[in-house]
């Protein structure tokens, strides 16, 4: 791919990126991506057959980006404590900006295929935090009686959670949700004021 080429693509990405970001998927046009990319509607479908494929060439490049920060996370030096509180972050810096109309597109409607998509993209990556949670109960970072099974299925039911409108419409963002998601399991519901 030559060097305009490849920047023509690069303005397709990044244009989608930040409208299906800030509108949803559904409610943003092919039309619409290429009037604010500045390219033909020709150039679109010369890199991307649909709308749909896309948002997966999006998404996979996000979720390229965030094994490889998850990989640094976890190789890095610092306390396992610190190393959850990264986790954490990232995972949150990872839905900034996300409207809830993009969240309702990918896990809410079944048109799209997306939600199976991304499942099967959140297997593929499970097994390195797997191999991380193992790991650190190993080492006594996390209590023995404590099931992996257990703390991998509280971290899908966030995702399922998400299809609840009525509860994800008490939240402004999907970050508060999902910050107060991982704060129930890491630290539960007693403060510890009895």
């Amino acid at each position: 791919m030559n060097n305009i080429s490849s920047s023509k693509r690069n303005d397709i990405l990044k244009t989608a990126h930040d409208l299906f970001w800030k509108h949803g998927i559904k409610r943003v046009s092919i039309e619409e991506i290429c009037k604010d990319a500045g390219v033909s509607k020709m150039t679109f479908y010369k890199f991307f057959p649909n709308k749909i494929e896309l948002v997966k060439t999006i998404l996979d490049n996000l979720i390229e980006e965030s094994i490889t920060k998850l990989n640094q996370i976890l190789a890095s030096k610092i306390p396992f404590s610190e190393k959850l509180k990264q986790l954490f972050l990232m995972k949150i810096e990872g839905m900034d900006n996300f409207s809830m109309e993009f969240m309702n597109d990918i896990y809410t409607n079944p048109e799209t295929g997306l939600k199976e998509y991304m499942e099967e993209k959140q297997m593929n990556s499970m097994g390195i935090i797997i191999d991380f949670y193992k790991d650190s109960q190993k080492k006594g970072f996390i209590r023995k009686e404590v099931k992996i099974d257990f703390i991998l299925a509280y971290s899908a039911q966030i995702f399922k959670l998400m299809e609840d409108k009525n509860l994800i419409a008490q939240y402004n963002q999907p970050q508060d949700f999902v910050l107060e998601s991982m704060n129930l399991l890491f630290y539960g519901i007693v403060t510890g004021n009895e």
